[in-house]
């Protein structure tokens, strides 16, 4: 007995669904390479998007890199110049202080000039109208002159922090440098 009589139908038929299986076959690794050609082709754009998003970030953390560092640099400029600004200008008041310190007594009264209204002086009777008057000098105690230069030292170092800080804030912000 032979196979083909085991299995029912004729050989045309057998030939027949062999001839589909492989025609199926065929589309099958026709569409698989297609496929296989496709999937490559994604894999490909896939891989080039990447890397575009790669350098995209790459270039971007680069410039973000520079910018700080000249930030940082602008920083220490101004921190330099500022620093200077401020030990010059208490070198100046130790200047005057000394000056003052060692001058006779005579010249360590420290004299203010100042325009005082009229109606805050002691005036006379006679005197009827409230204006300026001329301007009157105050004198100072040593004591009290020596407290002028450690306000006036207070001072300077507030001024120069404030520019400081001003500086520091418009670097940060990147707005133009202007000097108060």
């Amino acid at each position: 007995m032979s196979l083909l009589g085991l299995i029912p139908g004729s050989p045309r038929t057998w030939l027949l669904g062999a001839l589909l299986v492989v025609v199926f076959a065929a589309g099958w690794a026709a569409n698989g390479w297609r496929m296989g050609e496709q999937l490559a082709e994604a894999e490909k754009t896939h891989s080039d998007t990447l890397g575009e998003i790669s350098r995209a970030a790459a270039r971007q953390v680069s410039d973000q890199l520079d910018a700080r560092v000249q930030s940082e640099q602008l920083l220490a400029d101004l921190d330099s110049t500022k620093h200077k600004e401020l030990t010059d200008a208490e070198g100046e008041n130790e200047r005057w202080r000394r000056l003052y310190s060692g001058a006779d007594d005579e010249r360590k009264r420290l004299r203010i000039e100042a325009r005082i209204a009229a109606a805050d002086l002691v005036v006379s009777k006679t005197t009827g109208s409230s204006g300026l008057g001329d301007g009157a000098s105050v004198e100072l105690s040593e004591r009290a002159g020596s407290a002028v230069w450690d306000i006036r030292a207070g001072m300077i170092r507030d001024q120069k922090k404030l520019e400081y800080l001003q500086g520091y804030v418009r670097t940060l912000t990147g707005q133009a440098a202007t000097t108060p």
